[in-house]
């Protein structure tokens, strides 16, 4: 690669190359170093190596699935309080109250996590592991479930997924079916089975649910392709029952509740799942079939070559991908730097139109720009990256269906969606250190100076445009939303 093809390689597995970095010499090696290990989450300030300081109590980022469960049963029992107290209280004490007790999950919760994402896009030291961290989150997507208070449990989900990103499918899959952010977004905490001992008891009314189990198949593993019937996805969904999350007490996080679980052996796609030992062990052995299924190797190769190279994937691609799956038994590492040697394989024919989060964490990486630190305190009214994700239509931690965010250009393309990359361009530009020496520098170093973008940039900036203009062309250029050239 010459020095222009780095510079496009690092904003198609990465952000793009910051100001104060130098294009690599190896843009593979460069790649492919970022991902054989796990970088801590951390809320950097800059890309100089400083910590955001002075950050409330309430803005601490929840890891364990211990403390996510944890976080969950505090949310409601805040909710109870303040319904409680709706009852005596006027309107101005209550709406006082909610700000102290509701506030902090809602608000802060979303602000911190995406704030973090950001962060670790923008100043982290491996931008390229975050990419591919980007890719699983919204592979496993989790939301705030309206039923169970769950949002607290989001981010913790999302970190969990990148701490097995150095490990294999298999135990990422399991990791994440089990989750108290998985468990609550699809309602798998209260699924029993009819021949449950709770049920026998009549200690609950509680019945199945067929949520997680049918995910698990259609949009984790194997698909709709491998031809399962309606009876394979009761049997995953009494595999299931009994997988749920304790919100207090001594067995606080992932529990396995025997009173809930369908003892009964279960036959799913002609193998019968029956315990030896423990009736949880029927989950362990699903989850070993699911993910050294055929089917499950080309349903993730094919997707995370439509998020990274192009959204129709050539066959030969994909057979590689697989190839390298299979036989690394799953190995992510292995897959991911697979999928870094087929962007680079690309070329000029990778094809891929930025989403909102990628576009913005792009913008702020190769600018140099500081992201908006502000917390959502009462009373302040500055820039909060939640609240602008969502403007721009993509509020990474409030996914509206459990598939996740469209692969698809199409989807990302139309007026209104690029309307508002550019209102929000034209503000960007503003707060862009040394913007009118960076410009040029940037332009000389990402893009081809005899291409259409440079010499239409170079015009405006001898006409005498505003910086904020000149910025606002740039970050929504084709160059740029495509990542071409």
């Amino acid at each position: 690669m010459n020095e222009l093809e780095k510079s496009t390689f690092a904003r198609r597995v990465a952000f793009g190359i910051a100001p104060d970095e130098s294009v690599p010499k190896d843009a593979v090696a460069w790649a492919e170093a970022q991902l054989d290990s796990v970088p801590v989450v951390a809320l950097h300030a800059d890309r100089a190596g400083a910590m955001v300081t002075g950050l409330p109590p309430t803005l601490r980022l929840v890891d364990t699935p211990e403390d996510a469960a944890a976080a969950v049963g505090q949310f409601g029992d805040d909710l109870k309080e303040v319904f409680r107290a709706s009852r005596r209280l006027q309107r101005p004490e209550l709406e006082a109250l909610y700000i102290e007790k509701i506030a902090p999950h809602i608000y802060f919760t979303a602000w911190k996590e995406t704030f973090a994402r950001g962060c670790m896009a923008v100043n982290g030291p491996a931008p390229v592991f975050e990419r591919f961290w980007h890719f699983w989150t919204n592979h496993f997507t989790v939301a705030p479930s309206v039923n169970n208070n769950s949002a607290p449990a989001v981010g913790p989900f999302m970190r969990m997924l990148r701490t097995h990103m150095g490990g294999n499918f298999r135990d990422m899959l399991f990791a994440a079916v089990t989750h108290p952010g998985m468990t609550l977004y699809l309602d798998n905490d209260r699924s029993t089975g009819p021949n449950s001992a709770w049920r026998r008891s009549n200690r609950t009314k509680d019945e199945i649910n067929e949520n997680l189990g049918r995910e698990l198949l259609e949009l984790f593993t194997i698909t709709t392709a491998s031809g399962y019937s309606q009876a394979d996805v009761l049997a995953v969904t009494y595999i299931l029952t009994g997988w749920s999350v304790e919100l207090s007490g001594f067995n606080k996080g992932i529990y396995f509740n025997y009173g809930r679980h369908e003892p009964s052996a279960q036959t799913f796609m002609g193998k019968t799942y029956k315990a030896l030992m423990r009736q949880d062990s029927k989950l362990h052995e699903l989850v070993d079939d699911l993910a050294a299924h055929p089917l499950t190797a080309q349903h993730i190769c094919r997707k995370i070559a439509t998020a990274f190279v192009s959204e129709n994937p050539a066959p030969d691609c994909v057979a590689r991908l697989v190839s390298v799956f299979t036989s690394s038994k799953g190995s992510l590492p292995a897959l991911h730097k697979a999928v870094v040697c087929e962007v680079a394989t690309a070329g000029k024919n990778y094809q891929r139109f930025s989403d909102p989060q990628t576009w913005l964490w792009t913008a702020y990486r190769i600018s140099g720009a500081q992201l908006p630190a502000e917390p959502p305190t009462a009373g302040m009214s500055a820039e909060r990256l939640p609240t602008t994700l969502t403007e721009l239509g993509q509020p990474i931690h409030n996914c509206p269906q459990p598939n996740g965010w469209s692969l698809q250009s199409r989807d990302w393309i139309s007026r209104e969606m690029l309307d508002r990359r550019v209102r929000y361009a034209y503000n960007l530009g503003s707060r862009i250190p040394n913007a009118a020496q960076l410009l040029p520098a940037l332009l000389a170093r990402q893009h081809d100076a005899k291409g259409p973008l440079v010499q239409q940039l170079t015009a405006a900036i001898a006409k005498g445009n505003s910086m904020d203009d000149l910025w606002t062309m740039y970050f929504n250029s084709p160059e740029f939303l495509w990542s071409n050239a």
